[in-house]
């Protein structure tokens, strides 16, 4: 399979390792078909960022199968969206929300 990734994702993988943050990326899962743009295993959480011209007209399809990949797998879900190019605004309110969220689910990461 080969999966794309974009700006977005890579400068908030660098923003989330300077965190010392390191998801696995570009994770598939067997469902219908679905790859997060990053997963955290030890939480089972799965992260989406969705630029506006790739996901035009796939939001139904999109939100579908997260729902299956949170009943199938449990998963965690979270999900983002960005006008590209992405803002260093967007890209910090993103990091944060990310870095946030897993805090509130691993106690280790100071």
């Amino acid at each position: 399979m080969n999966v794309k990734v974009s700006a977005a994702e890579t400068a908030i993988l660098q923003r989330l390792n300077s965190e010392g943050i390191y998801p696995l990326t570009q994770k598939p899962f067997c469902l219908q078909s679905t790859t997060p743009d990053f997963f955290f295993p030890n939480i089972n959480l799965a992260v989406y960022i969705d630029g506006d011209v790739v996901h035009r007209n796939r939001e139904e399809k999109d939100v579908e199968l997260r729902r299956l990949l949170k009943k199938r797998h449990g998963c965690k879900i979270l999900s983002y969206t960005y006008k590209a190019p992405i803002t260093k605004a967007r890209l910090a309110e993103i990091v944060a929300n990310i870095v946030d969220n897993i805090k509130g689910y691993r106690r280790d990461i100071k």
